[in-house]
């Protein structure tokens, strides 16, 4: 129950900050932090062109340390706005778009929303449907 009401305290929250949250330039990022209809926070971190040759020396060490402080910012940011005791980084989903984007997502702590929702949406009306079907055969 303490989950559930964890919940619509952040979708609250998100709502309250969303043109803040849009506004945001985190590290002079010109992407601000969205959300998704899941609730996922998503951001699209530009690496800088000037960085090309560190990017290639270093490769995928250079990246990661530049997502990591990027994820440091946006904590900041978003503990500033009461946001951040209620997300997690969702690993699965921080991925490289192209050689200079790099997605980062963050997604509720407590409930995996997106399989919640997924349910929802195909879970339950595949359930009726079957309901029905059995109820019509026998």
């Amino acid at each position: 129950m303490k989950r559930i009401k964890y919940l619509f305290r952040y979708i609250k929250l998100l709502k309250q900050h969303k043109n803040t949250l849009l506004n945001s330039r985190i590290n002079n990022n010109s992407n601000g932090i969205k959300y998704d209809w899941v609730y996922r926070l998503y951001t699209v971190l530009n690496l800088p062109v000037d960085d090309q040759e560190n990017i290639k020396r270093y490769g995928i060490y250079y990246i990661d340390n530049m997502v990591k402080n990027h994820i440091a910012k946006m904590n900041e940011f978003l503990f500033s706005l009461g946001l951040l005791e209620y997300v997690r980084i969702d690993t699965q989903n921080v991925i490289q778009i192209d050689e200079f984007n790099v997605k980062i997502v963050l997604r509720f702590k407590w409930l995996n929303l997106k399989g919640l929702f997924r349910f929802v949406l195909f879970g339950i009306p595949i359930i009726i449907l079957l309901v029905l079907l059995l109820l019509f055969i026998l």
